[in-house]
């Protein structure tokens, strides 16, 4: 571990292959072949594979290296890898129908007692035939009191339905996954392994990134601020620039769909909002004052995806099924998930989406609930 941190903070050249996995076994044999013009990145610098599917990343100091998936194929195993000196990428053909559909989840809050929960929802979404599924963000109870050991019991907890998951998944991070921040309640120390954003990290891998299915482009961000032991909305300018970056390689009016947990948009939270009071509900951060439940700086997002096909912006963080239209002759609409947990701060009803594609067109989604 002590030598993985010193490669890591010398930076470390990563090499490796993305190539067809044709019997999905994730070994690399006679006749599969390297693919061309794949998307690798460490979550700063964004290359792309070589006619060979070969890539190169000079200088990584982050924790892991992934792959933003072609449309029609997934990775074997996981989609990220640990740093090293070589890291591959085996892909797997993973063909669509014309028309098929996603589910997006939120707020599960899984702790061992609770897990049943996403257990049945997971199910729900493979009974209407998902492709996978978008869990987008408070995957546990809480890490952000908890000491150390109820964290990792609770990611435990999450990781072991995920694993068995019918459906594949793509986390988010929320607030309630970042460990111990609020240390009057945790007695974590800012220099502990996992604090802040790195438990979630550890377990879960890189805190944004992308994938393609289908014609669609499928943002994952992280839209969870840290100040010191509060959270609030942010999209931070290291994952601004990296979409930058990465979207070079997506074409100019390509249907995007981004998913986060704190909600870009949100009309619900202004019931939260007039129940909390002035004082409670703004926070003031770098000397901008704003409302923590939203991210505060959205509008950068919206400039960055203005030439893509944005049509659909996933997220959660209320507990309340929420659509918002397109505005102002835009046409990203802002849906957000209700919770899958029954906590008692849980507003009816507790359930999720599910959405059907066909080309690049999403429909508005089916709400399923749980009962």
């Amino acid at each position: 571990m002590l030598l993985l941190a010193s490669l890591l903070a010398a930076g470390t050249a990563v090499f490796g292959i993305v190539f067809a996995d044709a019997n999905a076994d994730g070994r690399r044999e006679p006749g599969e072949a390297g693919i061309a013009g794949v998307v690798v990145t460490d979550g700063t610098t964004v290359v792309i594979t070589d006619a060979a599917g070969e890539y190169r990343l000079a200088d990584v100091t982050a924790s892991h290296v992934f792959v933003v998936t072609p449309g029609d194929r997934r990775a074997v195993g996981s989609w990220y890898r640990a740093t090293a000196a070589r890291v591959d990428f085996p892909l797997a053909p993973a063909p669509l129908p014309t028309r098929w559909r996603f589910a997006h989840l939120s707020d599960p809050h899984v702790e061992p007692a609770t897990a049943a929960r996403l257990r049945a929802a997971l199910e729900g979404a493979a009974g209407r035939a998902a492709d996978f599924a978008l869990v987008s963000g408070d995957l546990v109870f809480d890490a952000l009191r908890a000491d150390a050991a109820t964290a990792r019991t609770r990611y435990a907890a999450y990781d072991a339905v995920a694993a068995a998951s019918p459906v594949p998944i793509r986390a988010v991070i929320g607030n309630h996954d970042v460990f111990g921040i609020d240390r009057r309640w945790s007695h974590a120390t800012v220099g502990e392994p996992g604090y802040g954003k790195g438990l979630y990290e550890e377990r879960e891998g890189p805190r944004y990134s992308a994938f393609n299915r289908g014609q669609a482009h499928f943002l994952v961000l992280d839209t969870v601020g840290v100040d010191d032991t509060r959270y609030y909305g942010l999209l931070d300018e290291a994952q601004l620039e990296w979409i930058r970056r990465e979207l070079r390689y997506v074409p100019a009016g390509l249907t995007v769909v981004t998913v986060g947990h704190i909600p870009l948009r949100s009309g619900a939270l202004a019931l939260g909002y007039a129940a909390e009071g002035v004082a409670r509900s703004l926070l003031s951060v770098d000397g901008r004052t704003s409302y923590p439940h939203v991210v505060r700086n959205a509008s950068a997002l919206v400039d960055i995806l203005k030439p893509y096909g944005w049509t659909l912006a996933l997220q959660g963080h209320t507990h309340v099924a929420e659509k918002l239209p397109p505005d102002g002759g835009t046409r990203t609409r802002y849906h957000t998930a209700p919770a899958v947990t029954r906590l008692p701060q849980a507003n009816p009803p507790s359930g999720f989406f599910v959405y059907e594609v066909e080309g690049g067109e999403v429909n508005d989604g089916e709400l399923v609930r749980l009962e």
